[in-house]
């Protein structure tokens, strides 16, 4: 099998895309990639990720490819959980406080939050965006409490959608984790005034 066709191979089964170090472990010379681009077998979707032309991609995964310690999150991480009807304009992403972020900070797509490092890392999952790629997401408990810690710059329609959903669904809720998480964040007494309300 020729070089191009296992790249083109590769992107098939890899949801669409393949990155520069991907191409490197499959021992693919780098001159092999600048020829397919040449011949517009494939289009470099950003520096290191190319994808086959006419694809959609993953905007989200293409969005904070190769920018490390991010996480989707708010209404954003909210959507990827089934837990937001709102498809996002603006993609909420969560950074630890003094994270350089030069390379996203004047994108007008990203909402930008800022954590401690301390409680960067707390929630974190990861899920597959609607098309298809792994991404960093904050889970449901994180999420609510996020939204709650910061309710006057959120859109409040959201949120109670969000805990109504979760509160809703037997399997997902756990009351626990969502009371230490809101413990950690400093929002016990917030949480409460909604459970007391939703329960």
């Amino acid at each position: 099998m020729k070089n191009e066709e296992k790249i083109i191979n590769y992107i098939n089964k890899n949801n669409g895309l393949i990155t520069s170090k991907q191409i490197k472990d499959l021992n693919i010379p780098r001159v092999t990639l600048t020829r397919m681009i040449e011949k517009k077998l494939i289009v470099r979707e950003k520096r290191g990720l190319y994808v086959l032309p006419n694809s959609w991609g993953d905007e989200y995964y293409n969005l904070l490819f190769s920018v490390e310690n991010t996480i989707f999150s708010y209404g954003t991480a909210l959507y990827f959980l089934g837990l937001s009807q709102r498809v996002p304009l603006i993609y909420d992403v969560t950074v630890p406080i003094g994270f350089n972020v030069e390379s996203i900070r004047k994108n007008e797509k990203i909402k930008l939050h800022y954590v401690k490092s301390e409680l960067f890392n707390l929630g974190k999952i990861q899920v597959k965006s609607p098309q298809g790629q792994v991404v960093n997401c904050y889970n449901e408990e994180r999420c609510i409490c996020d939204m709650i810690k910061d309710k006057d710059t959120q859109d409040i329609e959201i949120l109670k959608y969000a805990i109504k959903e979760y509160l809703d669904d037997k399997e997902r809720k756990n009351i626990l984790k969502l009371n230490e998480y809101a413990k950690l964040l400093g929002i016990e007494k917030e949480l409460q005034s909604y459970l007391e309300v939703l329960l």
